[in-house]
């Protein structure tokens, strides 16, 4: 049973549940015996909610065989990256100085994964204070690659990313500021989505950077992350980044396979577009998905970003983070400085030493991004790229200063997007194919990406 729990997803688990094949309370402890059994080796948690989890499964149980349940997350279990607050439990932020920080309230999509009746199974490991992309965290220990280790699985959400590769929770919620969620999606072989921004509450989250910051849904699958979104999305009147939006995304389900009717841009050369040199399989990998998509029967148009460079933007982007958190970890900074890591400080104190005119000019520069999105989408559907330019690289190896390439567009326009599997190396190691779509679109990319899904099914 347990080898069946693991390899079933969020609707199929919920199936079991309702037919009595199984329990909350039986999945609960099959995922906490895997995370007793292989957490030490994967690093992917940092506070495992045993006790409280169990409670939860009981309470799940107890609804369910009243006829009662809440929903299709009732009894699931669900891990969070540990900058999301849980009342009652430290939230780390990956950062030593907040190894002791125990908020009193849930963040808000805590409060809605709870009101779903989802059980959570504790917090997962991170960069430190979400800033890199490689969860080498040296307070916590670095996060492995469930596929390789002494590889990293992405970050800054490699926890999650990790956790779900590896059996050790059913849905996860991750990050996502340049990339966070959709890197190690990528890195690790699972699906990822980045909503547009507001669309999903970042209230009670540790932030980074408070214009480009979303929390997003991370799975097995598009249909998983369709029924994680439907309880995280919705206006919340507390969080300055709130925005309406859609909050029912079935219709990205209730449809045929074929893609018929809908145009989506590609690039024709990923080099010029990274700056750098593409890994040979990803390029390889991204033809064979971009022919796939025309057999489901997709319309695929070549497209540029003109307007729009990649190397430019990121270091302004950068220096608007590094200057957010110099202001959000002023404090811990002051009253902890050690607790905080050499590489870390002195990215703060370069934010501290910019002016304001630079910092203002730096915000312009991206926000001019917002026009290229609106002028792409004028003529496409939705845009596929590779997630990243590279597949998970070793520890040892110097990160690419290129590996938000292709995420980060997401961020700076406020558009949705997602990232799924289209492939491994030669050596096992995943490669993602993200969906970007206009904002609020978010069911045009998951339609996108379960009809993608499927075609590699059969």
């Amino acid at each position: 049973m347990t080898t069946d729990i693991v390899a079933l997803d969020i609707a199929e688990l919920t199936q079991a549940f309702d037919a009595g094949k199984t329990t909350s309370a039986t999945a609960t402890n099959t995922y906490l015996d895997r995370i007793a059994n292989q957490n030490g080796a994967l690093n992917a948690f940092i506070t495992v909610m045993a006790d409280a989890a169990r409670q939860d499964a009981s309470a799940s149980d107890k609804r369910r065989a009243e006829g009662k349940a809440l929903g299709p997350l009732d009894g699931i279990p669900i891990a969070l990256k540990d900058n999301i607050d849980v009342a009652g439990v430290p939230t780390t932020g990956g950062i030593e100085a907040y190894r002791r920080s125990v908020p009193e309230k849930d963040a808000d999509v805590v409060r809605r994964l709870r009101e779903a009746g989802a059980v959570i199974l504790g917090k997962l490991n991170m960069h430190e204070a979400a800033h890199g992309a490689t969860t080498a965290n040296d307070a916590f220990g670095y996060c492995q690659n469930p596929h390789k280790p002494g590889f990293t699985p992405g970050g800054s959400s490699g926890g999650s990313g990790a956790a779900l590769a590896a059996g050790l929770c059913a849905g996860a919620l991750g990050t996502d500021t340049l990339g966070s969620v959709r890197i190690p999606a990528s890195f690790c072989g699972i699906a990822g989505l980045k909503p547009t921004y507001g669309l999903v509450s970042t209230r009670g989250v540790m932030p980074l950077s408070y214009a480009l910051d979303h929390v997003g849904p991370m799975a097995r699958s598009c249909e998983d992350l369709t029924v994680m979104l439907s309880v995280l999305a919705g206006f919340d009147a507390d969080d300055p980044a709130g925005r309406h939006g859609p909050t029912d995304f079935s219709s990205a389900l209730n449809t045929s396979s074929s893609l018929t009717g809908l145009t989506l841009g590609y690039f024709s050369d990923l080099n010029r577009i990274n700056g750098d040199t593409v890994d040979p399989a990803m390029s390889m990998a991204y033809a064979k998905s971009l022919d796939r998509l025309r057999d489901l029967g997709a319309t695929l148009e070549p497209v540029t970003w003109d307007g729009y460079d990649p190397a430019v933007v990121r270091p302004k982007a950068l220096l608007l983070i590094e200057a957010d958190l110099a202001n959000i970890h002023a404090d811990a900074l002051d009253s902890n400085p050690d607790g905080f890591t050499p590489t870390f400080r002195a990215g703060i104190d370069f934010g501290l030493a910019q002016s304001a005119p630079k910092l203002a000019k730096a915000m312009r520069i991206i926000e001019q991004v917002r026009p290229v999105a609106r002028r792409l989408f004028a003529s496409v559907d939705a845009l596929v790229t590779p997630t990243t330019p590279v597949p998970a690289f070793s520890f040892d190896a110097a990160m690419p200063k290129t590996i938000t390439t292709f995420t980060a567009f997401a961020n700076y326009a406020g558009c949705p997007a997602l990232s799924v599997p289209m492939g491994k190396t030669e050596d096992g190691l995943p490669l993602g194919l993200q969906v970007v779509t206009p904002k609020r679109e978010e069911a045009t990319a998951l339609r996108i990406g379960s009809a993608f899904e499927n075609s590699l099914k059969d």
